[in-house]
């Protein structure tokens, strides 16, 4: 090669690498940003409880105890409960009744037969007052020394529900928790 066509080559190749440069460079410091939101869901509730305890507890008194629940998340869910007396003597000499919206699972806890929107709020757990009774198994009669101070323990649980518009079988309820 002669010296002509180098001294013509080191510009053009020069000038190509510098082009290059401009395009790599400009290429590597571009950016565009995209923001991927999403929300994570929510499942919580909140236990309303209205109590209003006997002034006296004796015999033939009512303790209005009412429970309900409220789906405080954003997301539809099941929830359970569960009612301990601080005192098996106390669960003993207490006669109630449980409403029909809650289904007894026999463990120890009870269902909600429905599904609970978020914002919505549960039918009351007890249907009706707490009544002490008057009367023992035997059929005596229970008088004052028999009374023992007591407390109701609610225990509640929610499960979110997997499809997010609300669509689940009517027994679904039952089988959530497994």
């Amino acid at each position: 090669m002669n010296k002509k066509k180098i001294l013509l080559l080191i510009p053009a190749y020069l000038l190509l690498l510098a082009a290059s440069f401009g395009i790599t460079y400009a290429y590597l410091i571009s950016k565009e940003t995209k923001v991927n939101e999403f929300t994570v869901g929510e499942n919580t509730v909140e236990v309303k409880e209205t109590f209003e305890p006997p002034e006296e507890l004796k015999p033939g008194a009512s303790i209005r105890k009412e429970v309900q629940i409220t789906n405080t998340g954003n997301l539809p869910c099941f929830v359970r409960i569960r009612a301990d007396f601080s005192d098996s003597k106390a669960k003993e000499f207490c006669e109630y009744t449980i409403n029909a919206s809650w289904a007894d699972g026999q463990d120890g806890w009870f269902y909600y037969n429905k599904l609970v929107p978020p914002g919505e709020t549960t039918e009351p757990f007890f249907d009706g007052e707490i009544v002490i009774k008057e009367q023992k198994a035997d059929g005596s009669a229970y008088d004052q020394a028999d009374m023992i101070e007591f407390d109701i323990l609610v225990y509640v649980e929610s499960c979110q529900h997997s499809d997010h518009t609300g669509d689940c079988a009517d027994d679904e309820y039952r089988t959530i928790w497994q």
